[in-house]
């Protein structure tokens, strides 16, 4: 590795510990006071899905430093033909996932492993913000795609890949494509094997 990678790599690791502790503390202030999120009035799956593609990090509690353009969030819509499943997770431990033909499965984050791994998705996907495009809106992907939204303090940023690259091994989006399917199989395994394949 480069000195250059080196200190990118850490530059994003102390940005992430950063974040990560404002989260912590944000969360455990907000637990004292006994704060508890509004339920969504729409919980169709457009209106779940539209509620977690345009999370602010006012909503979240944090508070991020104007000059750094850092990823909060990310929402990972999967289609392989038969139906939608979005997973959205955050920096604060949140993780939720819908389905298109109904159901889902939200406050995923409440379990210690689930918030972890919606802690790491997220992380990771700051790696990944020069290889999306920052954009207004926010349609789902196409049939026999993946597409990732990466939530910033900068805007919304996305990318999308055909599924068969994915399956193939060769596209650039495949670690982050795997650390969200981690996150999906994790929340199935934890729900007891109720949410459909």
């Amino acid at each position: 590795m480069g000195k250059e990678t080196i200190l990118y790599t850490l530059m994003i690791l102390l940005q992430a510990g950063v974040i990560i502790y404002f989260v912590q503390r944000n969360r455990k202030l907000k637990t004292q006071a006994g704060v508890k999120d509004p339920a969504p009035e729409d919980d169709s799956y457009e209106g779940l899905r539209n509620l977690a593609v345009n999370v602010t990090p006012a909503q979240l509690k944090l508070t991020i430093p104007g000059d750094e353009t850092l990823v909060y969030g990310v929402v990972m819509d999967c289609d392989p033909g038969t139906a939608v499943v979005t997973l959205s997770a955050y920096i604060t431990g949140a993780a939720n996932i819908y389905f298109s033909t109904g159901g889902g499965k939200t406050g995923g984050g409440k379990n210690p492993a689930v918030g972890e791994a919606a802690v790491e998705l997220v992380t990771a996907a700051q790696m990944y913000i020069g290889r999306a495009v920052r954009v207004t809106t926010t349609d789902p992907c196409d049939k026999g795609c993946v597409r990732f939204y990466l939530l910033t303090n900068k805007g919304k940023y996305a990318a999308q890949e055909q599924l068969l690259h994915i399956e193939d091994g060769t596209s650039a989006w495949l670690v982050l494509f795997k650390k969200g399917n981690e996150l999906v199989n994790l929340m199935r395994s934890i729900d007891n094997g109720s949410l459909p394949h």
